[in-house]
């Protein structure tokens, strides 16, 4: 009954801290670029678009189905996927506390166990925030889901007697994770390990092992399978195969050496306190499995080779698993002060970057006034060139090409990726004349043939309308003579 009083007081706290921490950004529709294009593609699956067919992006459509989830129930979508996302982030730390408890529990006294216990998911939310993921990215959801296999793998059925149920379980827990984000594929490698040497321990009967790493395979496989299904039964399966497994080669990272060094500096500075009371821990008999599993997730984000805090997502995870175990190894007093020292850390940067980034990328009011400068419905399409995709969603325009993504079509990076010419993509639409077209200010790796074109069409046939700054740039909205 302690027990049980202590997991639900657990839960409301971090429930509460979640809503509090998060809900000052309820209701602004540019936290960031990735998560409105979701949003769009989740409404616009209700009404019959195909992802990768009729919108183009290279995310699993498990993502976009969880977001065709939130739209289905109606509301303010804007609102309601960001409360979505705060309920999920509150219910990943809850299991965050329940992994740390169950890899620390049985070597200490159940005060210390549920101390670390509550502060892994404490530090899991602020950590959130300071790695970009203040509302839906994509790891928020899948975080959850890791977060569960990884209790499953830790299962305690003695003798391993419902190790192949936990397995399956863990494993398509990983698969429906990779349907959101398919580097959750790393971390199930990881996951599959265990638990290969968790079955080798309880039967060294070889054709027994073989079975269980095959059907933990396939339940890894099943949901990525059956999207596949899915998509070639409908006459898909190229534009799937193209979007999901081969566009990634043909995406170009911007950042040079010196750029992407400077990240990853940036990053491990403010992961530092997770990282010291992570390595506190390193020689508790818990710790391998953290820190295992902390491994399993860095490695995909330095194959990926981008070094954006919203990359690390992912290793929030695993990485307040292992400072709760670092926390477990403090004496009370000790555990305490490094609790509310790294938490005190956390939450002042987490405050500062919050408002670097709010004022760099804008907020509701901004964005409110350019969609009435647009209008609702506009006739012939909206065409947001280098502009906030969450526009096609607030004046319900029609969509003038599949690939609608801001830097789809306005930047270098995704010059070889998309599968077609961006300038001849370009061109096709421009010469369908759309009804109104945003352009927001040029970075420095804009495309020049699309922007060249783009010029072209707006000094022949359009107007300038106005300007609104959203954040820090300027977007310039111009409609069609007609």
């Amino acid at each position: 009954m302690t027990s049980l009083r202590h997991r639900t007081g657990q839960a409301l706290v971090l429930l509460l801290v979640a809503f509090a921490i998060r809900s000052p950004l309820f209701g602004n529709p540019v936290i960031h670029s990735d998560e409105q294009f979701y949003l769009l593609v989740g409404d616009r699956l209700l009404h019959g678009a195909w992802p990768f067919v009729d919108i183009f992006d290279r995310k699993p459509v498990g993502l976009f189905l969880i977001f065709a989830g939130i739209r289905s129930v109606g509301g303010n979508g804007i609102v309601m996927y960001q409360v979505a996302a705060t309920l999920v982030a509150a219910g990943t730390a809850f299991l965050v506390g329940r992994i740390t408890h169950r890899l620390v529990g049985a070597g200490i006294a159940e005060r210390e166990a549920t101390r670390a216990s509550l502060g892994a998911g404490l530090i899991y939310l602020v950590w959130l925030m300071i790695f970009d993921g203040a509302g839906g990215q994509s790891a928020v959801w899948g975080n959850a889901l890791m977060a569960g296999a990884a209790l499953f793998v830790l299962g305690r059925d003695s003798g391993g007697r419902h190790l192949t149920a936990r397995g399956i379980a863990a494993m398509l827990l990983v698969g429906l994770a990779m349907q959101v984000k398919y580097t959750a594929l790393f971390e199930g490698i990881f996951f599959g390990l265990v638990l290969l040497r968790q079955a080798r321990d309880a039967d060294r009967a070889i054709v027994r092992l073989l079975g269980r790493a095959v059907l933990w395979v396939a339940a890894a496989l099943l949901p990525t399978a059956i999207a596949w299904v899915v998509y070639a039964l409908a006459g898909h399966n190229d534009a799937f195969v193209f979007a999901n497994f081969l566009s990634i080669f043909g995406q170009q990272n911007d950042d040079g050496i010196g750029s992407s060094l400077l990240k990853l500096a940036g990053a491990l500075a403010l992961g530092a306190p997770l990282i010291l009371l992570a390595w506190r821990g390193h020689r508790s008999g818990t710790a391998p499995f953290a820190l295992g599993w902390l491994a399993a997730a860095g490695i995909a984000v330095v194959i990926m080779r981008n070094f954006e805090l919203m990359y690390l997502l992912p290793v929030t995870l695993p990485l307040a698993v292992a400072a709760g175990t670092g926390l477990a190894r403090c004496s009370v007093v000790a555990g305490r002060r490094w609790l509310i020292a790294v938490l005190l850390f956390g939450t002042v940067a987490a405050a500062i970057l919050g408002g670097i980034r709010v004022a760099r990328r804008g907020d509701a009011r901004q964005v409110a006034t350019l969609v009435r400068m647009i209008g609702q419905r506009p006739q012939g399409c909206l065409f947001a060139f280098g502009s906030e995709p969450i526009l096609y969603y607030l004046t319900r325009s029609c969509l003038p090409t599949p690939y609608i993504f801001r830097s789809h079509l306005s930047r270098m990076t995704e010059a070889h990726g998309l599968g077609t010419d961006p300038a001849a993509e370009t061109a096709r639409l421009l010469a369908a004349r759309p009804g109104i077209i945003v352009v927001r200010a040029p970075k420095a790796d804009t495309n020049p043939a699309t922007r060249t074109l783009v010029a072209a069409a707006i000094a022949q046939h359009y107007r300038l309308v106005g300007i609104v700054a959203i954040g820090t740039l300027p977007h310039r909205v111009y409609r069609l003579n007609r």
